[in-house]
């Protein structure tokens, strides 16, 4: 599963414990549960709402269908992925990036017309979109008089970590992996390499190490996206080229293509330390790096860059260290520093303060809440129009735009004939 689909299981998993729960996946779900799982449709989208209290969307969900709108349903839209920021890099060398973003913005002005409660990752992340929903006055008097402070409104709900601890239970790297020798220190990049991260400071870093050391290795734990249809990032291809002419590749630095939810944990207690590296840029001050809270779970010591909420736990809380954008000579002389000294246990005692806080159990509170008495907005009828952004023809004609841009013409032709299209 890639952040969303993480994300989603486990609010199924936590409100099933309170409510009755249908998760609607993109395809067949194989996992079991104490929960309906069906694959979504149209036709089974409409059955479920005909029944439900509430519906929990993100990303371009109201998108596809639009008719959740025309329900009487009360809509949780979660915000926790600015994905138009990400998009920003996506599509940045693309000379129709302007239209690509104003397809993104239409989405997310969308939503932000439409739902009924919006959930996010941080109270960074809050603050954009309180300043989004102002812009289009749904934050309003008749919301006010409700409560002032706005919590039935927009409420945060971060990533969490599981209630259980993790278990190793199959040796999967050290003295397994080829060219990963037992004694090996090794430096883990959990989840994907996306085109917003940096993984090339990363490759550069161990290019340095190599000249003195061949005991320490780079494991990117999966470069391929578990959607089989989204192609390798381009930030996958630089890295693998750069670690190819610098001859590291199963050398010193590891492109994994995927590793099983269920086994992540054995890579992670495997590993000596969690690298997370991104640019400095507008994606990674509203960002929320998922795969963190992993690495947070198995009390694995962090080395990630700084301008994000997580980088301000690192730093709070003291359980790794946060070093200085595109700075291969530092983050070689930082990772060779931390694990000589043998000293990494230090860091064990911030994870125990933090732990606790992003649970699941602990995350989805303000969410559980309003499932269990949900309401339609009291305020949205006094929503302000984005002449040309997101009426129902823009949204439509947006869309088919963005497919057209991207080549996607099956897409386009799946939406006229269905799935019989090949």
């Amino acid at each position: 599963m890639a952040g969303p689909g993480i994300r989603y299981w486990n609010f199924a998993v936590e409100l099933s414990k309170h409510t009755e729960v249908t998760l609607l996946c993109p395809n067949d779900c194989e996992l079991e549960a104490k929960f309906n799982i069906k694959r979504i449709n149209p036709a089974v989208l409409k059955e479920e709402l005909s029944n439900a209290d509430s519906v929990i969307l993100q990303g371009v969900t109201l998108w596809q269908y639009p008719f959740i709108k025309k329900t009487k349903v009360p809509i949780i839209v979660d915000l926790y992925d600015p994905f138009m920021f990400e998009n920003f890099e996506i599509d940045k060398d693309s000379p129709n990036v302007n239209q690509l973003h104003l397809s993104s913005l239409t989405i997310i002005l969308d939503q932000l017309a439409a739902g009924d409660f919006f959930i996010c990752a941080s109270e960074k992340q809050k603050d954009l979109w309180i300043g989004m929903l102002t812009a289009i006055n749904r934050i309003n008097a008749k919301e006010y008089r409700v409560n002032p402070g706005f919590d039935h409104l927009i409420s945060v709900v971060p990533f969490g970590i599981p209630e259980e601890e993790p278990i190793h239970n199959k040796q999967v790297l050290k003295g397994v992996f080829p060219g990963i020798n037992e004694n090996d220190k090794v430096v883990i990049w959990g989840g994907g390499i996306w085109d917003w991260l940096d993984p090339l400071t990363a490759v550069k870093a161990m290019h340095i190490i190599s000249l003195e050391r061949n005991d320490i290795k780079l494991f990117f734990m999966g470069i391929k996206h578990p959607n089989s249809q989204v192609p390798l990032s381009n930030k996958t291809i630089e890295a693998m080229s750069l670690a190819d002419s610098l001859d590291l590749t199963n050398k010193c630095v590891f492109f994994n293509d995927w590793v099983e939810y269920a086994s992540r944990q054995n890579y992670l207690l495997e590993a000596d330390i969690g690298l997370s590296l991104h640019a400095n840029h507008i994606e990674t001050r509203y960002s929320f790096r998922t795969r963190i809270l992993d690495y947070m779970w198995c009390e694995l010591p962090i080395i990630t860059n700084g301008g994000d909420i997580m980088s301000e736990l690192v730093e709070k809380y003291k359980f790794g260290e946060v070093v200085p954008f595109n700075d291969e000579n530092h983050l070689a002389s930082t990772l060779i520093a931390l694990l000589d000294s043998n000293g990494l246990n230090k860091y064990k005692s911030g994870f125990n303060k933090i732990k606790e806080v992003y649970k699941w159990k602990n995350c989805i509170i303000p969410l559980k809440e309003f499932c269990l008495k949900p309401i339609k907005a009291t305020g949205s009828s006094e929503t302000l129009k984005v002449k040309g952004v997101y009426n129902v023809f823009n949204i439509r004609l947006q869309k088919l735009y963005k497919y057209i841009l991207k080549g996607e013409f099956k897409i386009i032709l799946k939406k006229i004939f269905g799935n019989r299209t090949n």
